[in-house]
């Protein structure tokens, strides 16, 4: 880990403009949105470091750790992994990844779907939920562009700009089959569809994107309705859940061991379907969709009348919505039976946190978003993960048991929607508003007692070298340095602080109190 890498970020007159988020004013409902835009800004640093950084094979591509193949490389994580970079206005790390895998995964149609941990296709195959994520963070990073908010840019491998690329992926999508005949998204090329879906893949918002985006734009507005057809067809819909994998018509489609997480025989709102909730909740608050509200308000009902944001999990679909078996346990997600790292397959977690809140955010009131946004407080200490360091409860939901890949961005998106950030691109520029302040909780206390309305930072100066953080003003000062949540992580006397920051990893407030004013600045150590 290189934790010697600081990168300094100046504070402007006001503490929430400097955020590395992408500052778009939009009216969307939003929840201690200056608290959770200084975690996602840590949070994606975190993601750069431990996933991106160490992997000199697929360099460049956002890797997991924890997987059933430690070390690899997936599509999905492109997509991800490029919506993040686009939200956390990182236009170097967005170009870098997407280059990597225009690189390493791109066939003549479509991403192939992993990388193993040696750099070479380990799977081949388009997983349709990369490429509709894949082609939407173009089209929003090209809108980027148009607005002179990020620079133009040509894909080294492909010679192909955002924009070129996303109607290459689009096109792809039907000729290729990952979209049928009749508008179901398949899983992937060729594979199911009429016979199995993956309803955790569907984003009816981005279809309504691609439609206004596409050459042939009418042909989404069938995938928009078929995907609601085939989500009111599902055996949870009055629970507001879907299966992992399910038969378009609603029946069970796990009993043939269908796919990644085909876990309880896919009659268990688990890893793959509780992206759903997420995916929905964007069309709800984007386009205000009927059958995405009610949807939601059936997940809502659910989730309250089991305790709210503190229920926040997965469950099984039959037996009335009751969670997994107390003692069901996950050995093979990385890679061995024996490992320390196995896990519960129930998880209380910023994860089921993360998707859960997304429909707060929808369809909710104040206090259920004030509370969904105090629960994923209790994952987030600080630092540059979502998750506890240590957890005594002894339900393994620590750095060590967690993926340290899936649940950390199904976490950044949630949290993302409870801030705001989480933005139509298109709409916010073509169409801007202004910006709605949104809700605080108890969350937003710490970060409030240490922004002041007398900072000043050009006159403070840092430096670094090999871990150490030396800073300086003028005067003879009081510093502190603050994580995220308030806590002091260390003070010191003086017109000049060298901090030793081995061992730490994250953003950072560094404030120096002198007499007549107060000097601050936002650090972010790697």
């Amino acid at each position: 880990m290189n934790i010697s890498r600081i990168l300094p970020f100046c504070v402007a007159a006001a503490f929430s403009t400097s955020f590395a988020v992408l500052d778009l004013p939009n009216a969307q409902p939003k929840v201690d949105a200056v608290y959770w835009n200084a975690a996602l800004d840590s949070t994606w640093q975190g993601l750069i470091r431990r996933n991106i950084q160490p992997f000199s094979e697929g360099a460049g591509l956002i890797h997991r750790p924890k997987s059933e193949t430690p070390g690899d490389a997936v599509s999905e994580g492109v997509g991800y992994g490029m919506l993040v970079a686009l939200y956390a206005n990182d236009q170097a790390t967005f170009n870098k990844i997407w280059d990597a895998a225009n690189t390493l995964m791109w066939g003549s149609c479509y991403y192939n779907w992993q990388l193993g941990p040696d750099g070479k296709i380990a799977g081949m195959g388009a997983a349709s939920d990369a490429e509709e994520d894949v082609a939407l963070a173009l089209i929003f990073a090209d809108k980027l562009v148009s607005a002179g908010k990020w620079q133009p840019y040509t894909s080294t491998k492909l010679g192909s700009s955002y924009k070129e690329h996303a109607q290459k992926i689009l096109n792809c999508m039907w000729s290729s089959k990952q979209i049928t005949s009749n508008g179901i998204l398949a899983p992937g090329a060729n594979w199911g569809g009429y016979d199995f879906v993956n309803p955790g893949y569907f984003s009816p918002a981005w279809y309504k994107i691609f439609a206004n985006f596409d050459s042939d734009g009418a042909r989404w507005n069938t995938v928009v309705d078929m995907s609601y057809s085939i989500i009111s067809n599902s055996p949870g819909y009055s629970m507001g859940m879907v299966p992992d994998w399910m038969e378009p018509e609603g029946g069970w489609a796990g009993s043939a061991g269908l796919g990644y997480n085909a876990y309880f025989e896919s009659r268990a709102f688990f890893k793959d379907a509780i992206r759903i909730l997420w995916r929905v909740a964007i069309d709800a608050i984007w386009f205000d969709d009927e059958r995405a509200k009610a949807f939601l308000k059936n997940a809502l009902t659910f989730i309250n009348s089991k305790g709210g944001a503190k229920a926040s999990n997965f469950y099984q679909i039959e037996n009335a919505g009751e969670l997994l078996p107390v003692d069901d346990k996950w050995y093979d997600f990385n890679n061995s039976k024996d490992s320390t790292t196995w896990r519960y397959r129930r998880e209380h977690s910023h994860l089921t946190i993360g998707m859960w809140a997304t429909v707060a955010m929808a369809v909710g009131e104040k206090a259920d978003r004030i509370a969904f946004s105090e629960e994923m407080g209790k994952f987030y200490e600080g630092r540059d993960y979502f998750g506890l360091a240590n957890d005594a409860s002894g339900a393994l939901e620590d750095t060590l048991h967690n993926e340290m890949y899936f649940d950390q961005f199904l976490a950044w998106f949630g949290t993302s929607m409870m801030s705001g950030a989480f933005v139509n691109v298109v709409d916010a520029i073509d169409n801007p508003k202004a910006a709605t302040v949104g809700d605080s909780s108890s969350l937003s206390k710490p970060v409030d007692r240490i922004v002041e309305r007398r900072f000043v930072s050009s006159r403070m100066k840092i430096s670094h070298l090999d871990g150490v953080v030396m800073m300086s003003v003028p005067e003879d000062a009081n510093w502190s340095v603050f994580d995220l949540n308030g806590h002091v992580v260390a003070q010191y006397s003086g017109k000049s602080f060298a901090w030793n920051a081995h061992g730490q990893s994250g953003v950072y407030m560094v404030k120096a109190v002198t007499r007549n004013r107060v000097y601050s600045r936002k650090i972010a150590v790697r």
